[in-house]
């Protein structure tokens, strides 16, 4: 099956939407990378090139923590929209992976990178949470 239940302009418009979510999580994942993931800076040593004082090295890898635990999500969705920009060129955007069924509209509205169906989603979501 293929994405014969939406029109050109919709694929198109689904098409942007994901350029620019693509274009907006890569900037978002090279600053998170670049906070999450940087190390000692002179801005962080004292004019004695002393340590800088506990209270802001524990700030600063609060803050790298953060970094962090935030680029994981943001990895995964730039992932998934980089994903479904290559279904749309391959004919199989908007098609359920699980079921093969049309995924509704609504739903790639509210997920445009959605993989599957809203039924499979949450046979998915009910089989993993037990």
């Amino acid at each position: 099956m293929t994405h014969a239940h939406l029109t050109a302009p919709a694929l198109q418009t689904y098409q942007q939407t994901l350029r620019d979510l693509v274009a907006r999580l890569s900037d978002g994942v090279a600053r998170l990378e670049a906070e999450g993931l940087r190390g000692p800076t002179g801005a962080e040593r004292g004019v004695d090139d002393m340590p800088a004082h506990e209270a802001d090295r524990a700030t600063r890898e609060t803050e790298e923590d953060v970094a962090r635990t935030l680029l994981v999500p943001e990895e995964h969705i730039l992932a998934e929209a980089t994903s479904a920009l290559e279904r749309i060129d391959a004919g199989t955007f908007g098609v359920c992976a699980r079921c093969g069924h049309a995924i509704a509209k609504a739903r790639l509205d509210a997920v445009p990178y959605a993989r599957t169906c809203i039924r499979c989603a949450r046979g998915a979501d009910y089989r993993s949470a037990g």
